[in-house]
């Protein structure tokens, strides 16, 4: 149980920093245009993360987007 939770917090920081370094280079010019970021966590129940995940890809981006939100990275 240990072993698995340490895994996932690995896992976790690993898709955090990939994404991160995905993103920089658009965040760094959005800098420059004054933009504000928010970073948002979501938690999902146990064995839910899949539809947590098909949520974001069916209605959740669409809706910050038309709300002048700009999707960087997940």
């Amino acid at each position: 149980m240990m072993k698995t939770s340490v895994m996932l917090l690995f896992a976790g920081a690993a898709l955090f920093s990939l994404g991160f370094w995905m993103g920089r280079e658009r965040a760094a010019s959005a800098f420059d245009e004054g933009r504000v970021f928010e970073i948002r966590t979501y938690t999902a129940n146990e064995g839910k993360l899949d539809v947590l995940h098909a949520r974001f890809r069916k209605h959740t981006l669409r809706l910050f987007e038309k709300h002048g939100m700009q999707n960087i990275c997940y």
